[in-house]
């Protein structure tokens, strides 16, 4: 089915959702599948660190949950194997892993059995979705690059040798907390649609000629009405889709819309003015609404620390002093007690963790899913490409960003999976289990003080450890964003001014950067 025929995806049944917390489970539960693959892998992902990247610990030799190696040895069996990847331009950014996944294969698959397919674009405007289908019956919306900073368990361990040595490509250095969806069902055709979109619009760069593949027809496989949800660039990128799409900004917007009791949600960034105001309004039209949101205290992408900032401000002033009663912005942290000196009186370190995670939960009845940021690239436009900073006006004549078309029509590549029914209550559990340390059976009921009441108590009680005399490590992870009367303290982007901004004097505890270095004097 040609592109410019595929329909934008609707809701359908018969689906089987299975949401993998952090990328010991993701990625494993995704090599597995891949090993076991026959028929098919097709994927398009953001970036390939090859040969860098291990999905699991569990297999030996090392090299056997290798992503590559797995995509080869499917391909050997038979199976039709095909990758798309960002091509991106200016093409020294440590995104553009397309030159060591195509010399792995031209090394190790002279017969050319994996396909392989660039699709060109400015650095600003990605394929940032990860989306794999096994076999016409199983996808994967991976929340994480596949780059091995970026592996983690639940513990969350500031020093974890699984993440690898640091990489020119990595950026993070700090834990990193996401979220990935395995599905099966109907809704697995409209995953594959999304990557035939992008197949039919990129480049052939390797492996034996391959045209378009028949649409699956997934059996049912549960219970769930779930419906695909998509980001795509206009200004003609895609035939058909003059415009583009922006079913997920308008997915959140109408979910938000309707809100009565809960919006819980936690994103890398949240700079969206289109959201923001959206959950201003939520909070002001019901008058029962509760909001949580987790978020990083450091952005990653050049400006985004500043119109996050912004961003926050706009919501926590926009709701009025009422409002901030039913509105908590929390952070994610790891806290541990250095090994030499055991848990008690020994000096702690605490650094903060990265929230990679796209998840929007709404009144228990609700979610959303998959690669979209709460920011104008993810959604809407790219903010990037509207205002126009100096650093991406300096970037054009490296390619570093679209000059062409509407501004407001620049977005990156995403998938989302929405859903409605008990499956979000279920993920809301398991979630703040492991950020609350709480059973899963213990966040069943709502308690009389309120879901927020009870985020704040469990942070209360984190910062109290942190404050004492000698600093008690706990196994709540969250900690509240400071502010005072909707405006945030200055330089709060940095560990230590937020955590003195906090009351924690920081001189009692060894506040890291990164893992794996010390803190500044």
């Amino acid at each position: 089915m040609p592109s410019s025929e595929q329909r934008v995806p609707g809701p359908t049944e018969g689906n089987a959702l299975e949401f993998l917390v952090d990328n010991e489970a993701a990625w494993g539960r995704l090599a597995a599948d891949i090993a076991g693959a026959r028929s098919s892998v097709r994927a398009m992902v953001f970036m390939l660190d090859a040969p860098y990247v291990r999905l699991a610990f569990e297999r030996d030799p090392p090299g056997a949950v290798r992503p590559e190696v797995l995509l080869l040895e499917a391909a050997r069996r038979g199976a039709d194997v095909r990758l798309v990847l960002n091509h991106v331009t200016p093409a020294f950014s440590p995104a553009n892993t397309t030159w060591p996944v195509e010399r792995f294969f031209r090394r190790h698959d002279p017969e050319g059995r994996v396909r392989v397919r660039r699709l060109r674009t400015p650095q600003t405007l990605p394929i940032h979705a990860k989306v794999i289908v096994i076999d016409d019956r199983v996808g994967y919306l991976i929340g994480s690059v596949f780059a091995q900073e970026y592996f983690d368990g639940r513990r969350h361990l500031i020093e974890d040798p699984r993440r690898g040595a640091p990489r020119w490509r990595g950026a993070l250095g700090v834990p990193v907390h996401d979220v990935s969806v395995r599905v099966e069902g109907p809704a697995v055709a409209d995953l594959d649609d999304a990557v035939r979109l992008h197949w039919e619009h990129a480049e052939p760069s390797l492996g034996r000629p391959g045209g378009a593949w028949p649409r699956p027809s997934p059996e049912p496989a549960g219970t769930t009405t779930a419906q695909v949800t998509r980001t795509l660039a206009g200004n003609g990128r895609f035939a058909g889709r003059p415009g583009g799409e922006t079913g997920i900004r308008d997915s959140y917007l109408r979910a938000l819309s309707s809100a009565e009791r809960l919006v819980y949600l936690e994103n890398q960034y949240l700079t969206c003015p289109e959201i923001v105001d959206a959950l201003v309004g939520a909070v002001r039209r019901a008058p029962e609404l509760e909001l949580i949101l987790l978020l990083n205290i450091k952005p990653d992408v050049p400006y985004y620390v500043g119109w996050q900032r912004e961003a926050l401000e706009r919501l926590l002033t926009g709701v009025g002093a009422a409002g901030r009663e039913r509105v908590g912005v929390f952070t994610l942290w790891s806290h541990e007690s250095h090994e030499s000196h055991g848990q008690d009186g020994g000096r702690t370190r605490i650094l903060r963790d990265h929230v990679h995670s796209k998840v929007a939960i709404v009144d228990d009845d609700w979610l959303t899913a998959g690669s979209a940021n709460l920011d104008g690239l993810s959604l809407s436009h790219s903010q990037h490409e509207l205002r126009r900073p100096a650093l991406i006006r300096l970037g054009r004549p490296l390619g570093a960003a679209s000059l062409r078309g509407d501004p407001r029509q620049a977005r990156a590549s995403e998938v989302n999976i929405t859903a409605a029914g008990d499956g979000a209550g279920r993920l809301r559990r398991d979630l703040w289990a492991e950020h609350l340390g709480l059973p899963e059976g213990a966040l069943a009921e709502r308690p009389g003080g309120g879901w927020l009441g009870l985020w704040r108590e469990r942070a209360q009680a984190r910062l109290d450890g942190l404050r004492a005399p000698v600093p008690v490590v706990s196994e709540v992870r969250v900690l509240p964003y400071p502010h005072r009367d909707g405006r945030l303290p200055r330089r709060s982007e940095r560990p230590r001014d937020h955590l003195r901004a906090l009351g924690v004097d920081p001189e009692r505890v060894e506040v890291r950067e990164r893992a794996g270095r010390r803190r500044r004097r």
